[in-house]
């Protein structure tokens, strides 16, 4: 629902901005976007992975103290 707002707010603004005559190069505006999206995704994939090998590593531990 987040990311549907902000997309919605996002289109409000283009829209918005093309019919009072701004002049708006979308494509680029869109290839700024995906550009930040590609690295928002690519450092949440690094920092997931991290955390994920971290508890991992947790429960390794644990688990072969208990044995």
């Amino acid at each position: 629902m987040f990311w549907g707002v902000l997309i919605g707010i996002l289109a409000a603004g283009v829209f918005g901005a093309k019919s009072l005559g701004m002049e708006i190069d979308l494509m680029a505006m869109y290839t700024e976007m995906g550009i930040g999206v590609g690295i928002g995704v690519g450092t949440a994939a690094v920092i997931f992975a991290i955390g994920a090998a971290v508890v991992s590593a947790i429960d390794y531990t644990r688990k072969r103290k208990a044995s």
